[in-house]
């Protein structure tokens, strides 16, 4: 049987192309294990230390909670790991591709290396084992040995690219918050819907009672708006927000609160939205339902269509983002809640379980600090915010559902399952207990519980659909959009009195003191004890329909009309 030489075959360029092609691709494979496996270290070893420290830093800011050089100190770090996070993940996808590739260009060149190579002769031999039994058992063995290192670096690449997750308990403060507490920092201020609490409830001194456009008594000044809406004012410090929208725009309007004067409009329309087709929005609704809200330096919009956006008090545009168009059957009319830095939106969508959640987006610069996943369709209540015996704590009202959640981390505390369908009444605080409505139907006092609430009490009546509850701790009154005002007991749910009131209303009631204003949609405010028994004070009134909730501030009312904005007060 004739020798072959293989040197002939050796010496050709095509199988020095490939021996080279070899080394160089196993070269390769080379230096990315070692980097990934560096990078693997660094993951396993040394990001778990960041984070630990990353998590104890935040734990010591809940007990300082305005500690700015903490602050700084943990956004520091935060924006550190998430770099390297970032890096290592880039790596980890980019240096895995060229290990996989690289040691298989290696294995594929080796091989065609050795198909190039004629087999070796047969020399017949006595033994048991042919010649062609051991060259085909060294042929399954190569075929064994390329499959084990291509399951290897497989193995290897699986195990690269799967990142620990880091603590997310509690959120990062994304910038120093406000040198004193919210509860403080919100003293004399209109924020958000209803105030700072979403309550309705007026701290401020000396409110006008008295005005009447017909005989300019008590005006101190009258502005137009724009565009139409049915958000309410927010004042801040000498500045009034309102929002304004159509199918076409979507604005925020900044007001000198001296003098009416229209300081700047801003436009909010995130890339993107430019062609997108306009949403069914009910006229009742409209597109700027939604009231604004501000922590003194950042104003933030939200609108039927889904988008938010955030401005300085100089009108210069943060930020603004495309949540997508809500499911919603009337059109959103959700108004975000703030506290500190933080804008919280409920976006209750669609008519099954899975679509809705809460998010907590971060003020100065849009990123979302928390979300939570909400088991309710599309409602139309607002979030509020509450201080409660374990801190602030943002309460929901949803179909079944009355929720609290953890201000800071958007975790669920506390549920009570109570309510039915086509929720709008926003939630109150009354001395530990939420009030909620369910419309038509029943005012629920709950009480809540750690993981758990109790409903304490219920009281069936005619309850409002639209407008919100307010109390005085003692007594609490409801009004329906027909005109039905009724007080109840706080304690024990007991009816006091109801009163009609021939009138329309959407405006939620206000206390202010020891007198309730009752804003009607004619423009009529009517004022009524806030006691035992109705009785009325007197009424005042502007000449255009009101659907929104009235804001006010030291010895001021500002009322948005269906064409203009209201400075109520009294003459110096």
């Amino acid at each position: 049987m004739e020798i072959v030489d293989n040197t002939e075959i050796k010496a050709r360029p095509v199988y020095q192309g490939l021996i080279g092609a070899a080394i160089v691709a196993a070269v390769f494979a080379a230096i990315a294990a070692a980097m990934l496996a560096t990078t693997s270290y660094q993951i396993t070893f040394e990001a778990p230390k960041q984070a630990v420290s990353l998590q104890t830093m935040q734990e010591q800011l809940q007990t300082r909670s305005f500690d700015e050089a903490l602050a700084g100190q943990i956004r520091t770090l935060d924006e550190q790991i998430r770099r390297d996070e970032l890096r290592c993940q880039r790596f980890i996808e980019t240096g895995g591709l060229y290990f996989a590739g690289s040691t298989l260009i290696a294995v594929v060149c080796f091989m065609a290396t050795r198909l190039m190579l004629r087999p070796a002769p047969i020399i017949p031999t006595e033994e048991p084992c042919s010649g062609l039994q051991i060259q085909q058992a060294m042929r399954v063995r190569l075929v064994v040995t390329i499959t084990m290192i291509s399951l290897a670096a497989a193995g290897l690449y699986v195990i690269l690219t799967a990142t620990p997750k880091r603590p997310s308990s509690i959120p990062v403060p994304p910038t120093a918050p406000l040198k004193t507490d919210w509860a403080d920092a919100v003293k004399g201020q209109w924020p958000s819907f209803r105030g700072p609490w979403g309550s309705g409830v007026v701290e401020s001194n000396d409110i006008p009672d008295v005005w009447n456009e017909k005989q300019n008594q008590g005006i101190l000044w009258k502005s137009p708006i724009a565009i139409d809406g049915r958000s309410s004012p927010i004042v801040w410090n000498g500045r009034i927000f309102i929002t304004g929208a159509a199918a076409a725009e979507q604005k925020l309007f900044c007001y000198d609160a001296k003098d009416g004067k229209l300081l700047w409009a801003g436009q909010i329309k995130p890339a993107g939205t430019e062609n997108r087709e306009s949403p069914e929005i009910m006229e009742d609704t409209g597109y700027a339902a939604c009231t604004p809200i501000t922590n003194g330096r950042e104003i933030f919009a939200i609108f039927a269509t889904g988008d938010i956006g955030c401005f300085d008090r100089d009108g210069k545009l943060l930020w603004q983002k495309a949540l997508g168009v809500p499911e919603s059957v009337y059109g959103y009319a959700s108004s975000p809640a703030v506290l500190d830095m933080m804008a919280i939106v409920q976006l209750d969508q669609g008519s099954e379980e899975g679509k809705s959640e809460l998010l907590a987006f971060n003020l100065a610069d849009g990123t979302i600090l928390w979300r939570t996943k909400r088991p309710t369709p599309n409602t139309w209540t607002s979030p509020t915010i509450a201080r409660l015996d374990k801190g602030y704590q943002v309460l929901t009202s949803g179909s079944p559902w009355v929720i609290g959640y953890e201000s800071l981390s958007g975790k669920e505390l506390w549920r009570a399952e109570c309510l039915g369908s086509d929720i709008a009444p926003t939630q109150i605080v009354a001395g530990g207990l939420i009030l909620a409505i369910q419309p038509y139907d029943k005012l629920y006092a709950i009480r809540p519980q750690s993981n758990n609430a109790v409903i304490v009490w219920s009281t069936q009546g005619d309850m409002p659909d639209i407008c919100s509850p307010v109390t005085d701790g003692k007594f609490v009154w409801t009004l329906t959009t027909h005109g039905g005002l009724t007080c109840f007991e706080v304690s024990s749910g007991m009816e006091v009195y109801t009163q009609s009131i021939e009138s329309e209303f959407n405006a939620s009631p206000s206390l202010v003191g020891d007198k309730l204003y009752l804003l009607t949609l004619d423009g009529q405010m009517i004022i009524v004890q806030a006691g035992r028994e109705y009785k009325e004070f007197g009424r005042s009134a502007i000449d255009e329909k009101c659907f929104a909730s009235p804001a006010f501030a030291a010895g001021r009312i500002y009322i948005r009309s269906d064409k203009s904005l209201y400075c109520i007060g009294k003459v110096p």
